[in-house]
């Protein structure tokens, strides 16, 4: 009897008093982070809810949200999350809003946000954050900085990517360059380049050492190495024709006229796919290539024997540079259990599922928290280090968070793809650009004082 009176008492102390005074026991791994606070698997009777998800990640990075999903079900009992593969969910989210039917929490990248922010298509995320004490301490700050327009949070971060330098170790050795040693100047980087290209007895290029044309969206970081911008954070302003933007382009220009423009395009003609076997750096075409965190899952697929390294990209003035996006979650306005859906968005938060989430994905985490010996170690990017500093740098930067994102894009692409052909000055290609934006940026404001 005394035994089970004892015990008894053990429950209430360990159970009923903790509730009582306000600090129940905590059952996760990351108790002490304020956006861990409360994240107890719910053991209610409560009936049910459901919550649609909406994610567009297939292949391993698909299977890698699935597995987090089926385990969120597994331990709440009120709270269940259906999990739907979509394709073009910005376009889907736009128009499921319009009728009526969206889901309650949506995968997005960065670049979409401000667009569904301005059309009024998804909930500031405030209150939410401020109840569960998740703020910009929790987060690197560049992460968290894009998500946050207009005076408002809009979405949370959950796979980062960040921009850097990878190089061919066989290649280099080859040409008599240390293949531990990257370029640290962009003049070592010229100097290497030209060590590192080759060409037969009939003139034609059998290899390269540094295109700036691959791969094909690298034209927008070539500014930021040279200290340019491509506009405010908001877009409110354009800066396309930035004097130190030309410098860059003139930089990468030059590249082409070095070995001649027809050589360049003969050359490219023999590229792969970007994502596939034949990519020219996984062939050794190409010596060293700007690239993202997410090359570290394709070359050991696609290319196992090749030996590579991973370092900042040289800038001008030497500062650690590196140009960052992400994917994000958030709620779309008209979701018929925002609380619910943000209960979810908490719980994937946690250290401990969003770290997995990004080691399953090959990205690093954008949680301050991550950068740490335990997820290095574990992380299968060998040079996950590099990309934590960088975007933890002072001067890493993201391409304008605008609601004209994709078109101002597509322009300088466009203007990129023309400077490469040698068919326009970088100025000329510039101040085209520049014309077009500041047109766009004017309908926008119109648009804007309609709307209001």
């Amino acid at each position: 009897m005394r035994r089970i009176f004892n015990l008894l008492a053990m429950i209430f102390l360990l159970i009923v008093i903790p509730s009582l005074t306000g600090n129940p026991v905590q059952h996760n791994q990351c108790s002490w982070i304020p956006a861990c606070a409360g994240m107890t698997p719910s053991t209610s009777t409560q009936k049910i809810t459901q919550i649609t998800y909406w994610q567009y990640w297939t292949g391993f990075e698909g299977k890698a949200i699935e597995r987090l999903v089926d385990r969120f079900n597994a331990t709440h009992s009120n709270l269940k999350v259906k999990l739907l593969t979509v394709s073009e969910p910005r376009k889907k989210t736009l128009l499921s809003i319009i009728g009526g039917t969206p889901p309650d929490v949506i995968s997005s990248i960065a670049a979409w946000v401000p667009e569904l922010a301005s059309r009024g298509a998804i909930i500031p995320l405030d209150e939410y954050c401020k109840e569960n004490m998740i703020n910009e301490n929790i987060f690197m700050p560049v992460y968290w900085k894009m998500l946050n327009l207009y005076g408002h949070t809009w979405a949370l971060p959950t796979t980062p990517t960040a921009t850097a330098l990878y190089w061919n170790k066989n290649l280099f050795k080859k040409a008599g360059l240390n293949p531990e040693i990257p370029p640290k100047t962009l003049k070592e980087l010229e100097t290497f380049s030209e060590k590192l290209t080759k060409k037969n007895q009939a003139g034609k290029i059998t290899q390269i050492g540094f295109l700036p044309s691959w791969p094909s969206w690298a034209f927008g970081f070539y500014g930021v190495l040279f200290g340019g911008k491509w506009g405010e954070t908001e877009g409110e302003i354009i800066t396309a024709n930035n004097p130190k933007n030309i410098e860059a382009w003139s930089w990468a220009q030059s590249f082409v006229k070095n070995l001649g423009g027809k050589n360049i395009q003969t050359f490219q003609e023999e590229f792969g796919n970007y994502q596939g076997p034949n990519n020219p750096f996984y062939t050794e075409k190409i010596a060293l290539e700007v690239n993202g965190v997410w090359e570290g899952n394709f070359i050991p697929r696609f290319a196992p024997n090749l030996k590579w390294g991973v370092a900042p990209m040289p800038t001008k003035d030497g500062n650690l540079i590196t140009v960052v996006d992400s994917d994000c979650i958030l709620i779309p306005k008209g979701s018929k259990h925002p609380k619910e859906a943000f209960e979810f968005i908490k719980w994937l938060m946690r250290p401990e599922n969003l770290e997995e989430l990004c080691i399953a994905q090959g990205k690093f985490s954008p949680l301050i928290y991550s950068d740490r010996e335990e997820f290095i170690k574990k992380h299968p990017h060998p040079y996950i280090k590099v990309f934590i500093n960088l975007a933890r740098a002072k001067d890493a930067i993201f391409f304008p968070q605008a609601t004209f994102y994709e078109f101002y894009r597509r322009e300088l692409k466009r203007a990129f793809e023309a400077v490469m052909r040698l068919n326009k000055t970088p100025e000329e290609a510039l101040n085209e650009v520049q014309e077009k934006m500041g047109k766009e940026v004017n309908r926008q404001k119109k648009y804007e004082k309609l709307r209001a």
